[in-house]
């Protein structure tokens, strides 16, 4: 009787285990998701890959609201605050943006992440280098944009002019695209940031090294170097010739310009693979190169790249692991990656062959940004502490305007950095507790 006794014991006891068991397999997760995700394009991207998720995990609901930048900078905040912060979000990973959270303990590390999914090796290592404040990464960068040359190769081959491979050489293809009544270059260094930003900088590690990136964004060195003050010369230069439309202190449809066929260069991102397309003239082409570096330049000038914006998942959620199992499915498949290529249009960080239909200009592209004898860095939008930022944000308008000469660039850009130094806002500088 004793035995029958314990075996029926052992009986219940497994049954029961066997049921905590499943219900634990199948336990519902609402995962809830925050992204700046606007455009019809991304939105349709994202929108495919979550079902595409829920699909693969059936015991998951993802609910997911996109905001534009400007609501999510003023929501998420009180939302962290409130602890009602969404599991995963999506947003703007620069220092200047998301520092604080990382201070106030809002956000995961996610360093033991990147090896237990593989993504130090699956993913551009840009996608680990911006979200990082020393052994501390707090997101994973997506939608990889980097700046290049476009140019009209009809005009330069009107001019009579190379394809140019130095910034010195650039500058003297402009000389003679002006004289044949072009505008050489077709940006315009307006009102807007990113205008300035993405500019400036990327003149600016055509002179600079490396090293000499580094020292600026990671250790807070001074911008008064012989490489920073022959670049923003290099600009000076171009205002006072002429070489950009008319007024470009004032905002203009620069890949209207271009596409019309009036500009000859355009320094901006793989973005506007996508803007020249809604133009809509069918019968021009152009190319694109890495921006050239300057042959003053101990390594060749360096690729300015970005990855903007990035996943990162709240300190406070109680569904960490569905979040990082989420990100990686967006970011580290192949099934994904070809529905960031194909519907959204956009670069993923992903390294792996995704089979997608890739845009033939995104293809040059992708190219040169896999090119191991091209020294990509992040770009300084995702470096700089806040002060810096807002200098960057209007340094090129200013150097149009005379607010700034070459020693008042210098100046007003280390002051900046000062700022930021005595506020704990830079990589360098930032405290936080693991």
């Amino acid at each position: 009787m004793k035995k029958l006794v314990a075996t029926l014991l052992c009986l219940i006891l497994a049954v029961s285990m066997t049921a905590v068991t499943a219900s634990a397999a199948d336990e519902q997760i609402t995962l809830l998701v925050w992204d700046t995700f606007t455009s019809d394009s991304m939105r349709a991207g994202i929108e495919t890959i979550n079902q595409m998720f829920m699909d693969a995990y059936p015991n998951v609901t993802i609910e997911h609201l996109s905001k534009d930048l400007d609501s999510m900078s003023q929501t998420l905040k009180p939302a962290f605050m409130s602890g009602d912060a969404p599991d995963v979000i999506y947003h703007e990973m620069g220092i200047s943006e998301m520092g604080d959270y990382v201070k106030a303990g809002y956000l995961m590390n996610l360093s033991d992440a990147y090896a237990q999914y593989g993504w130090n090796d699956t993913l551009m290592s840009v996608s680990k280098a911006v979200p990082s404040v020393g052994d501390f990464v707090y997101g994973v960068g997506h939608e990889v944009e980097t700046m290049g040359l476009y140019y009209n190769p009809a005009i330069l081959e009107e001019v009579g002019v190379g394809v140019p491979t130095t910034v010195e050489e650039l500058t003297a293809a402009m000389a003679k695209i002006k004289e044949a009544g072009y505008i050489p270059m077709g940006n315009t260094l307006d009102q807007y940031w990113y205008n300035n930003m993405n500019f400036v900088g990327t003149v600016l590690y055509a002179f600079m090294t490396k090293d000499e990136i580094d020292a600026c964004m990671n250790e807070d060195a001074s911008w008064d170097t012989a490489s920073v003050r022959l670049a923003v010369e290099t600009i000076q230069e171009w205002i006072d010739e002429g070489y950009f439309p008319d007024h470009p202190e004032v905002s203009t449809e620069q890949q209207v310009m271009f596409a019309l066929g009036e500009s000859a260069f355009w320094v901006t991102g793989n973005w506007s693979v996508g803007q020249l397309s809604d133009v809509g003239i069918d019968d021009f082409t152009y190319a694109i190169i890495p921006f050239p570096g300057s042959e003053t330049c101990a390594d060749g000038g360096s690729q300015v790249n970005f990855v903007g914006s990035g996943f990162m998942v709240s300190n406070l959620s109680e569904n960490k692991e569905t979040a990082l199992q989420y990100i990686d499915f967006c970011l580290n498949t192949a099934e994904a990656a070809k529905v960031w290529y194909e519907v959204s249009q956009v670069i993923p960080p992903y390294t792996g062959d995704s089979g997608a239909e890739i845009n033939d200009y995104l293809k040059i592209i992708t190219g040169y940004l896999s090119d191991p004898s091209i020294s990509n860095v992040a770009g300084i939008n995702m470096w700089l502490g806040s002060n810096a930022f807002e200098f960057f944000s209007h340094a090129g308008q200013n150097l149009v305007l005379g607010v700034y000469d070459v020693d008042g660039f210098i100046q007003a850009a280390d002051e900046a950095t000062a700022a930021d130094v005595a506020a704990g806002g830079t990589k360098g500088t930032i405290q936080f507790d693991d």
